[in-house]
């Protein structure tokens, strides 16, 4: 009965305080759906964030781009509207143009990949971030990005015909769609369903997780199995927020954040794998280039469009370093 009565009283004092008002209350967007993997680690965080601050620091979502598209909560973020918000690299770009390294197509093939750059490069990008005004609080990624269409490409003529969407004027993946000879159909990544839907589009791109999350692998046939890119997350706090919440009470932040965006990154991993496997059930027909000319093709596309960016995005020093990052990560044993 004694512990009957414990367990009440733990259960009744989390109540009290999920109800109360935060003095510390940051206002998150995202676009990830409310019962995403995404989600579910943000509330297990707030969960944890607001028991140990006992209440006085909680996070309020705004899930599922209730708040708009990346670019909407940035500028939300700006006046003030909101404290935070989870990005992908797109969003992340927007203030820190250097991230877009981190997507560079057929690059990043292998997680161990992506490892010996984020241990190598995300101090020099949250200094860039500080410098912006905001705060990293983590990097959770998104995973591995592929090409999925409702008409089957095997050869780089198909993938040409195909109606490709693009995520609004995202210079990066232009270059790409140009130097394949494709021209993309822009739009905001919350009209993707309904035009899809409508035949407005005929490809999409994007992890294997993220297909089902957004209910987009419903309306296509076909995946290339190719690692088009991979795709960095990243949690940013307004720097102005963030220095208004008690010292004491950035370190539990800070150390809770830690444990749950690393939690999700390999959560992420592995929900992304069997994701594949999903999808492969659902019916979903994995294609490959066939013509070892188109495989050439989409490597020298990858090594123009990495150079092209020099300049827009990043220096060629910094792609210098981060490539050779990469061949020496896959030297070591």
């Amino acid at each position: 009965m004694k512990k009957i009565m414990m367990v009440l009283t733990a259960l009744l004092l989390s109540a009290l305080i999920s109800a109360a008002p935060a003095k510390y209350e940051i206002k998150f967007a995202s676009i990830a759906p409310d019962g995403s993997t995404w989600m579910n680690v943000m509330n297990e965080l707030n969960d944890e964030i607001m028991e140990k601050t006992g209440g006085e620091v909680k996070f309020k979502f705004y899930p599922g781009g209730t708040m708009g598209d990346e670019k909407d909560v940035l500028r939300k973020m700006n006046i003030k509207q909101l404290q935070a918000g989870g990005f992908t690299s797109q969003g992340l770009g927007e203030v820190v143009p250097e991230v877009r390294l981190l997507n560079l197509p057929l690059i990043f093939q292998t997680y161990k990949d992506v490892d010996c750059v984020m241990t190598k490069m995300e101090p020099m990008f949250e200094q860039k971030f500080a410098q912006k005004g905001y705060i990293v609080l983590g990097w959770p990624e998104i995973g591995f990005v592929y090409v999925y269409t409702k008409n089957k490409v095997e050869t780089l003529a198909d993938l040409q015909k195909t109606k490709m969407w693009i995520w609004g004027d995202d210079i990066l993946v232009g270059t790409m769609f140009k130097n394949l000879k494709i021209v993309p159909i822009p739009l905001s990544i919350t009209d993707v369903l309904q035009s899809l839907q409508t035949g407005l589009i005929e490809g999409v791109y994007c992890s294997s997780l993220s297909a089902i999350a957004m209910q987009w692998n419903t309306k296509v046939k076909y995946m290339l199995d190719l690692k088009i890119a991979n795709v960095p997350g990243g949690i940013l706090i307004n720097k102005s927020a963030w220095d208004k919440i008690p010292a004491k009470y950035q370190v539990i932040v800070k150390e809770s954040c830690k444990k749950y965006f690393d939690k999700l990154t390999q959560m992420s991993r592995k929900e992304n794998e069997d994701a594949l496997n999903v999808l492969k059930k659902q019916g979903i027909v994995f294609t490959k280039i066939q013509k070892p000319e188109d495989q050439k093709f989409f490597e020298d596309v990858s090594v123009k469009t990495s150079n092209d960016l020099v300049g827009k995005y990043y220096t060629k020093p910094m792609l210098d370093e981060m490539m050779k990052c990469i061949t020496d990560g896959r030297k070591a044993k």
